[in-house]
């Protein structure tokens, strides 16, 4: 199979994985924020989170037709 097509089927899953950690990451950056009274920049990051979040789908649709590859 071409190189890569196989790249892809290995690197399109590891980048899934990498977002939903910025979203958990962000998630606790967020917390932070409020903890320490910064309500403005912890709704900042809370639309950081919003936009990863809005990404995950369509990652999960990339993995899942590159295994179809």
């Amino acid at each position: 199979m071409n190189e890569k097509v196989e790249k892809l089927k290995h690197l399109l899953p590891h980048l899934l994985e990498h977002n939903l950690e910025h979203v958990t990451e962000h998630k606790k950056w967020v917390a932070l924020c409020e903890e320490a009274g910064l309500d403005d920049i912890a709704e900042d990051l809370r639309k950081v989170v919003a936009q990863f979040e809005a990404c995950t789908p369509y990652f999960e649709a990339a993995v899942e037709k590159i295994q179809k590859v």
